[in-house]
């Protein structure tokens, strides 16, 4: 399977910001680069209730300037606006015949009329221009500060696709990609928008097998961050779970019982093949790569208690990291590698506990109630968890990275919440709620579900947000 060529888009980096102007190639990369102005941008106000001061920003209809897709054109504009808007650092300005008309001046002008825009109440404008070849084509992108008359972000996308479909997956594709790059001019950590990154998950279904009966398959999906193009990745026919991503973007390690016993395999996404990553006597299971790529941690019963083990990429040199009788499970890394979070049952029900990954004596996070999936924000100063410390089921909670300051965020779903997984960004978590993806901000509120039982038949779990 080679979905992930989708990634693989060309990107440009445009010198000149006139309209009709054809831009000079500076290079080609496959990530996204963003145009560096030298005024100081202003920063947007976040805080731990929300996002203040979103900017407006006007979405002037996609010029295609060769060939002509309609349905193009409508997949840019719900595509942008719902990028712009989940971001949260932005909200797109509704289409009005002022706006076109004032695109369709600036287009005759070949420059923009960055008066006409603040009277129209846009900060932030975006204009973009598609030429179709067929099987083939070239996008290209514009992000302007209204006020300050300026670049933000010029990006240009070559595409191939062989089909209607691909051609409106790599529309899409390069829009998430624009959306992020602008993110990153705003964010006070450096970090880009989650648009561009796809969520693993779990999928359970009922199956018949050769010989008429019927068990429970499990095997893992990936979909794009907004829940559409879900696609299947194991065929294991049997339990493949706890999906998780290499920082790479490459390659997914997950526990699968394809072979009986519970063991650890890496699927190469641009490949299609899988490997063995730990398959040592007794259970292999939990894997979580470190921040570097270079190791992962899992949790190994090879010396016939269930602990914390560090294994290089290949799966390779095993080292053992906690010394307990108690269960230890689920790691997870702190984003500068120095720390592994785990749950451990060794003060009864099972608690977070931290500790590095060279051993030595771990601390409790947790102890109350009965947590799990501990998961650390790419920014590396809160963590979200499943916890039933609340007395009603299963919640999402969060707290800061040494366990204070817990605040249950799905209060209001009733329970049945478990597996939160943060998104690249460090702003949005998903989750699995009685049996489906959501996704929500990191506070808890503007909450939405990516799966349902009638697109994804089955029930849908465990899901884990890529890089």
């Amino acid at each position: 399977m080679r979905w992930i060529e989708e990634r693989k888009v060309e990107m440009r980096l445009l010198s000149k910001h006139k309209e009709g102007v054809n831009p000079l190639f500076l290079g080609v990369v496959l990530a996204f680069v963003v145009c560096q102005t030298s005024w100081a941008q202003e920063k947007l106000t976040v805080t731990a209730g929300g996002y203040q001061n979103r900017k407006n920003v006007a979405i002037a209809e996609l010029d295609i300037s060769k060939g002509s897709d309609p349905q193009v054109q409508v997949e840019y504009q719900k595509t942008m606006a719902y990028d712009l808007d989940f971001s949260d650092y932005f909200k797109a300005i509704p289409n009005s015949p002022a706006m076109a008309s004032q695109h369709s001046k600036d287009r005759q002008l070949r420059a923009i009329d960055y008066r006409a825009w603040q009277g129209l109440e846009a900060d932030i404008l975006v204009k973009a221009e598609f030429e179709d070849y067929g099987d083939k084509g070239l996008i290209r992108f514009w992000g302007d500060d209204v006020y300050g008359e300026e670049s933000l972000v010029a990006l240009e996308f070559q595409l191939a696709y062989d089909s209607r479909d691909k051609k409106i997956r790599e529309v899409r594709r390069a829009v998430h990609n624009f959306v992020d790059a602008l993110v990153l001019k705003y964010d006070d950590a450096g970090l880009p928008g989650c648009a561009h990154s796809y969520i693993a998950f779990v999928n359970a279904q009922w199956k018949t097998n050769q010989s008429g009966k019927r068990k429970q398959v499990r095997e893992i999906y990936i979909m794009d961050y907004d829940g559409r193009n879900v696609r299947q990745i194991t065929q294991d026919r049997n339990l493949a779970i706890a999906p998780a991503w290499a920082p790479n973007g490459r390659m997914l390690a997950y526990t699968t019982y394809r072979t009986g016993n519970a063991d650890v395999y890496a699927y190469n996404l641009d490949t299609g093949t899988i490997g063995v990553l730990a398959a040592f006597p007794g259970m292999n299971a939990a894997p979580s790569w470190s921040p570097d790529g270079n190791q992962l941690a899992v949790t190994l019963s090879r010396d016939g208690n269930p602990e914390i083990y560090r294994i290089g990429s290949n799966g390779s040199n095993p080292i053992r990291v906690t010394q307990s009788k108690a269960v230890e499970t689920s790691p997870t890394w702190t984003p500068d590698g120095s720390q592994i979070l785990f749950i451990s049952d060794r003060f009864g029900a099972p608690q977070i506990m931290k500790a590095s990954p060279n051993g030595g004596s771990p601390r409790a996070l947790t102890r109350k109630g009965h947590n799990d999936d501990p998961d650390v924000s790419r920014r590396g100063d809160r963590v979200v968890f499943t916890s039933n410390r609340g007395g009603r089921g299963f919640d999402v909670w969060i707290s800061d990275i040494e366990g204070g300051n817990a605040v249950n965020l799905t209060a209001d779903l009733g329970g049945g919440c478990e597996h939160p997984s943060w998104a690249p960004d460090g702003r949005h978590i998903v989750f699995s709620h009685r049996n489906q993806i959501m996704v929500m901000d990191a506070d808890g509120t503007d909450k939405r579900r990516l799966t349902d039982s009638r697109r994804l038949p089955g029930e849908n779990e465990s899901p884990a947000w890529g890089p």
